[in-house]
């Protein structure tokens, strides 16, 4: 018996929801604690993050909701060390940029949960722009790429 494609997107986005209920449900509790990131690893995390984030665009104009789960599944811990590694710092500034991240990045779950393709393209570009304004505010270029500015 075939089943309709109406029958395979609910699946699917049944599916996606499950897998952002988990995750964001998860507490402290549910996953192991990662190591506390290092500002040796910041600039080669937030290379990958951006590639991520690329991978979630083209998971969304090709409506592949699935992918763009396992997205998220991938950027939401990587967000938290982030926020992790800025409240150790003290800096606010930039704790309340990555807390606005997460904020977005349950938003493109909630679209990919809809499979609202409009709704999840606007949030990905909300959540570069958010990117962008820390960038601007807490990194500087050198001859060897980018490093947080002193004092952030």
């Amino acid at each position: 018996m075939r089943r309709s494609r109406s029958h395979r997107a609910r699946f699917i986005g049944l599916s996606l929801g499950v897998v952002l209920v988990v995750l964001m449900g998860a507490g402290p509790m549910a996953t192991p604690r990662q190591a506390e990131l290092t500002e040796e690893e910041y600039g080669p995390m937030m290379t990958e993050i951006r590639f991520i984030v690329g991978d979630a665009e083209l998971h969304v104009d090709a409506r592949y909701w699935p992918d763009l789960g396992e997205d998220l599944d991938k950027l939401f811990p990587m967000f938290r060390q982030i926020e992790a590694f800025w409240t150790a710092r003290g800096n606010d500034g930039a704790l309340a940029f990555t807390q606005e991240a997460l904020v977005i990045l349950k938003e493109i779950g909630d679209a990919g949960i809809a499979m609202e393709q409009g709704p999840a393209r606007a949030s990905i570009r909300t959540l570069r722009t958010t990117c962008a304004s820390c960038h601007e505010a807490h990194r500087e270029e050198t001859a060897d790429g980018y490093r947080i500015k002193p004092g952030s």
